[in-house]
């Protein structure tokens, strides 16, 4: 239980020194808009190639990944098909209630819980890869189409696939990894310090925004929808990977893994994301708060019912 809270200790210490700065004038008015498009077009990219240059293969193929892709797209699609049926609303802010509902922050909590409470750093990989290769380019590509009204032709796919470097950063990576080419670390070397600064600068950004804002402000008209999002990320995810995971057979401590890692926050990069494409920013942002301080709860109910 250590590794819980020292993993959330992370988390918030860098949001706060966020909040600090924002607080103090330090990076100016226009510090957030700069950092989310440094971290958008420049370290994400590179935090995406690295991680799929520096990974093997066969996590892509694993269980494990089979439970983080069912688990996350059930939970997105039924999300988005739900609040579609029942609230009427349409456009980017069910885009954004889905995709805060259904990825993880995997890779900030996904190392700090792998390696405290399960024991390992390799159990976040699996789904670290699968958001990374398949669901990130995925719904960043959505959100594309969505906001920038390209056209779905062949053309409008290849401007928006050009227009996002994760998706490229991501085929490449893929590439890459099948062919088993190998890469100097010298050439290697600045990309990962690139890539070092995505999670920090992310969650720099997201503490920025927290200063002046007022979370599940009525005005906002998003209350409803944060609240479907957060509870669908913190009970119906883990439930689904739960099932998911007995359906192919994992027990034990391979059960406990697969939910604990679907248990895990909203992603700080649903924020990035979201002010990136403008779309919904104030929903993303109250959703990965209120998951990220409800997660700790269900992180110890999964500890209790399922550790090993």
């Amino acid at each position: 239980m250590t590794g819980v809270l020292s993993g959330f200790f992370i988390v918030w210490a860098l949001i706060g020194v966020g909040w600090v700065a924002g607080r103090a004038g330090i990076l100016g008015p226009q510090g957030r808009y700069v950092l989310n498009r440094a971290t958008f077009f420049i370290a994400s990219p590179a935090l995406v190639l690295i991680g799929l240059l520096e990974s093997d293969v066969r996590e892509v193929l694993s269980v494990p990944m089979a439970v983080a892709a069912v688990s996350g797209l059930a939970t997105g699609g039924l999300l988005l098909l739900g609040l579609r049926v029942f609230t009427g609303r349409r456009g980017t802010e069910l885009l954004m209630a889905a995709i805060s509902g259904s990825v993880v922050n995997a890779a900030n909590m996904g190392f700090p819980i792998a390696a405290y409470v399960l024991g390992d750093i390799s159990h976040a990989l699996p789904v670290i890869l699968f958001q990374m290769a398949l669901y990130n380019p995925l719904y960043l590509f959505v959100l594309h189409q969505s906001t920038e009204k390209e056209s779905m032709g062949l053309g409008g796919v290849a401007r928006a696939i050009g227009a996002n470097p994760v998706i490229v950063a991501a085929a490449v990576g893929l590439v890459l990894t099948m062919v088993d080419v190998q890469i100097p670390d010298v050439v290697l070397e600045p990309v990962r310090s690139l890539a070092d600064m995505a999670i920090p600068a992310m969650l720099l950004a997201y503490g920025l925004s927290l200063y002046g804002s007022r979370p599940l402000a009525k005005d906002d008209g998003y209350r409803g929808l944060i609240a479907v999002a957060a509870s669908a990320k913190l009970l119906a995810m883990p439930l689904i990977a739960l099932g998911v995971g007995l359906l192919f057979g994992l027990s034990g401590h391979s059960l406990y893994e697969v939910v604990v890692m679907a248990a895990l926050p909203t992603a700080q990069n649903v924020y990035v994301a979201a002010a990136r494409y403008r779309a919904a920013e104030n929903l993303a942002r109250d959703t990965v708060l209120i998951t990220t301080i409800g997660t700790v709860l269900v992180l110890l109910l999964i500890s209790g019912v399922l550790g090993v």
